[in-house]
């Protein structure tokens, strides 16, 4: 008995620590919905954990960890030229490197005017991280830029995390794929997933 609760301990803090690493890379298509007309989700280790079930909601997901904001604007540029970015452009950047003012302008501008840049709150180590710059661009912007509060729906929710407080725990995965699929729901009233 004891031989099996050491084991079946052990595994878990082997899980943990596979998620709260949360390295790797994903690129997922989206479920029923085609690349370039689903809303494309770029991410870093948080969204990584979330990207399969991102995808079967209906985003395409690329999500890699420790991606900073300046690769998520080059990922959007090269989709543009390449006429392939969709519609709605989920970003949610900025938990290891924060997104500046600076670099969410470079974001608008690669976007173009006539896409919809969301901006996803980051929340690190069981509270939000910089959150400033996303909220003034959302304010400033309100046609082009849509906010996604995710550090403010996962304050008071420490069972979706991991105990790093940045990593989702499979509860957290399923708040943060709900809150993401609502908010470009809304936004295209149906068009996808």
């Amino acid at each position: 008995m004891r031989l099996v609760l050491v084991t079946v301990g052990l595994t878990l803090v082997a899980a943990e620590a596979a998620h709260a690493q949360g390295c790797g890379y994903a690129h997922r298509p989206p479920a029923n919905a085609r690349v370039g007309t689903a809303p494309l989700a770029l991410g870093d280790s948080v969204m990584l954990g979330a990207a399969k079930r991102l995808s079967q909601k209906g985003f395409e997901v690329d999500a890699r960890c420790a991606r900073n904001p300046a690769e998520g604007t080059r990922i959007v540029k090269q989709r543009r030229r390449r006429g392939t970015l969709p519609e709605i452009v989920v970003m949610a950047l900025g938990t290891n490197i924060p997104a500046s003012s600076r670099a969410i302008g470079q974001m608008l501008r690669a976007v173009g005017r006539r896409r919809t840049l969301m901006l996803v709150t980051p929340y690190r180590e069981w509270h939000p991280f910089y959150t400033r710059p996303m909220r003034r661009a959302a304010r400033r912007h309100p046609k082009r830029v849509k906010l996604i509060d995710w550090s403010a729906r996962a304050q008071g929710n420490r069972h979706w995390f991991w105990s790093d407080g940045t990593h989702l725990r499979p509860g957290g995965v399923e708040a943060y794929s709900r809150i993401l699929k609502r908010a470009a729901w809304s936004r295209l009233r149906g068009k996808f997933g």
